[in-house]
């Protein structure tokens, strides 16, 4: 199973001091600048005090801000998941991810004197495939606090009845999210050099950052490190023992490499975290049609469904096995499906007006 890239982490309450970083053997080595990731500009700073000039209260400011900077009217912003960028640029292109946009409204909220911070939100785990890596998305958002009241500006449309669960996290760590998604553009395009250098880079903003650690043996395991990835998924589940991702891919690295005692004992873990991930699913289906086990596919890709019904792939394997077994009928359904949720080439993005939650102190 190809490793997978998280954008957020919870740290464990002790975690033991970080090991040596392995070095990317046999490749270019790249150093990242520091990225001016909440950096304000003169458009960024006028269109602020207009919203939210000095003479008014701190409620007041809260509430302009909050509300304005979601209304299309007022900033006609495009939400792209795939868009990991600084406050300014996002303000500047009006485009960009949910942590993309929570940088730019805390850093226009403090330059306004407002208390600020970006917010974890635990939901339910969304995974993607792309070009064989799996990527598995958490969200993050943006809360500013008035005089009475905390609001909370999410730009996703996640409804608060899908949150599990939320933390406050520090400057550095949501610095550490925007360089390991930098780094996870570049695994995903295979530039091996530059995934390492950005993940390195995350880890300088939040050392105990479990999901980089994990994300950076994937790099080192597609390098050909596999006993350096082996170093690293272990120091993930040093700093948090719940990183299920380094442990799904410790666990196939032991498989893989015929080490089937180590990988026995980490299979009950590994069995519970792939019982949620639908891609896991959809794999083991393509091995079940290419074995002609139609009936076990056609239920594998039922469960995949159950768990994420807009993933187009999965309703087009599920197609394919409905023709297989000769049911011409139920296959044209999943086939109208996929087809309406296939993305066109030209619009790979999607629009969100957003949503202003509000906290009442107390």
């Amino acid at each position: 199973m190809a490793g997978a890239a998280l954008l957020l982490w919870s740290c464990a309450s002790t975690p033991p001091a970080p090991t040596r970083i392995p070095p990317l053997v046999n490749q270019p080595v790249y150093q990242i600048e520091d990225a001016d990731f909440l950096g304000m500009t003169e458009p960024m700073t006028r269109f602020v005090n207009n919203l939210a000039p000095a003479k008014l209260s701190s409620q007041r400011k809260a509430w302009n801000l909050s509300y304005s900077i979601l209304d299309p009217w007022m900033m006609p912003f495009e939400y792209d998941a795939n868009q990991t960028l600084t406050a300014a640029e996002t303000f500047r292109t009006e485009t960009g991810n949910c942590l993309s946009f929570s940088a730019m409204v805390v850093a226009m909220a403090r330059s306004v004197g407002l208390d600020a911070w970006f917010q974890e939100v635990k939901v339910p785990p969304q995974w993607t495939n792309i070009d064989e890596t799996f990527l598995v998305s958490m969200h993050v958002n943006a809360v500013v606090k008035g005089r009475n009241a905390n609001y909370i500006v999410d730009v996703s449309g996640t409804r608060r009845s899908e949150w599990l669960d939320t933390r406050k996290i520090t400057d550095e760590e949501a610095a550490a999210q925007y360089y390991n998604n930098l780094g996870a553009d570049a695994l995903v395009r295979q530039d091996l050099p530059q995934a390492y250098a950005y993940m390195v880079k995350a880890l300088e903003a939040a050392p105990r950052a479990s999901y980089v650690w994990s994300n950076l043996a994937v790099v080192l395991n597609r390098n050909g490190q596999p006993e350096d990835a082996k170093s690293l998924y272990l120091q993930a589940l040093a700093l948090n023992p719940g990183e299920l991702t380094a442990l799904n891919n410790l666990h196939q690295l032991y498989f893989d490499e015929g080490d089937l005692v180590r990988a026995e004992e980490m299979r009950s873990r590994v069995e519970k975290y792939r019982s949620k991930n639908p891609w896991y699913m959809y794999q083991l289906s393509m091995e079940a049609i290419d074995e002609q086990r139609y009936d076990e596919a056609a239920e594998l890709l039922q469960k995949a469904i159950a768990i994420n019904n807009k993933e187009y792939r999965f309703h087009y394997a599920l197609a394919r096995v409905w023709l297989l077994v000769g049911d011409s009928r139920a296959a044209q359904v999943s086939l109208e499906r996929a087809q309406r949720m296939a993305p066109l080439e030209s619009d790979v993005s999607h629009s969100g007006l957003g949503q202003l939650l509000l906290n009442v102190d107390g």
